[in-house]
């Protein structure tokens, strides 16, 4: 037996997390200047009841006027995800969100496993990704 079930979660209702400048400098007063282009989105960030995901990300300049985004989306549960996509918030220079963008994730996200992105978003000064809306694949046996 095949169940969907399927997560929508609101991109500007989310609480700033882990915001990076494309210059490797975090944004906002309460970050470490030192700190990684490497973000996390994890549990303690999200206000989610449920905890699912976290994202691992990278931002680097691209052509004209875009920005490329590499990461990976990882799945806390044991269920496969499809149907995957990121909010992707630009954020000003004092971190208050710009503008977002959806992305989606190719394929899967297996349960307790990760999927690869890379998407291109406008250049900002810095982002903060999230996961936005997702499926469960939920499988069970008999039949």
């Amino acid at each position: 037996m095949l169940r969907m079930i399927t997560m929508t979660i609101a991109c500007f209702a989310v609480a700033m997390v882990g915001a990076v400048a494309l210059d490797g400098r975090a944004a906002g007063a309460d970050w470490d200047e030192t700190a990684p282009v490497n973000k996390t989105l994890g549990h303690e960030d999200t206000p989610l009841g449920d905890q699912f995901f976290h994202v691992e990300w990278a931002a680097t300049p691209g052509p004209a006027g875009q920005a490329e985004l590499t990461g990976y989306v990882y799945n806390d549960d044991g269920e496969a995800a499809v149907n995957v996509e990121l909010c992707i918030t630009e954020l000003d220079a004092a971190g208050q969100p710009v503008e977002s963008t959806m992305r989606e994730v190719r394929g899967a996200v297996l349960g307790l496993g990760r999927a690869y992105f890379d998407v291109r978003v406008p250049a900002s000064q810095a982002y903060r990704v999230q996961v936005a809306s997702f499926e469960f694949v939920e499988t069970s046996g008999g039949g």
